[in-house]
């Protein structure tokens, strides 16, 4: 079921459908967001980050979708604070 959903929301967030799969299990194998190594990787990044955040519900921090959302944030956060200007 969340391999449908977390699939789902990086297709509507623009994701490439060769890159959802693989992004999928490496985040539901090793509970880790993919690092962002470039900006066009930070561009689809803050795309997921976007629709999958407005999918979930205020009071969820603990499910799958909802920590990916957050180490996604955090990722996000990062590359920003590395490349000031690209936001």
């Amino acid at each position: 079921m969340m391999t449908i959903v977390l699939r789902r929301l990086f297709l509507s967030a623009g994701v490439p459908e060769a890159q959802v799969d693989q992004a999928v299990q490496q985040f539901l194998i090793h509970d880790v967001v993919p690092p962002i190594t470039s900006e066009a990787h930070y561009r689809i990044a803050k795309a997921t980050y976007v629709a999958v955040d407005r999918s979930l519900q205020s009071d969820d921090i603990n499910s799958p979708v909802a920590r990916y959302t957050m180490q996604l944030g955090l990722q996000l956060s990062e590359w920003e604070n590395a490349h000031p200007g690209i936001s």
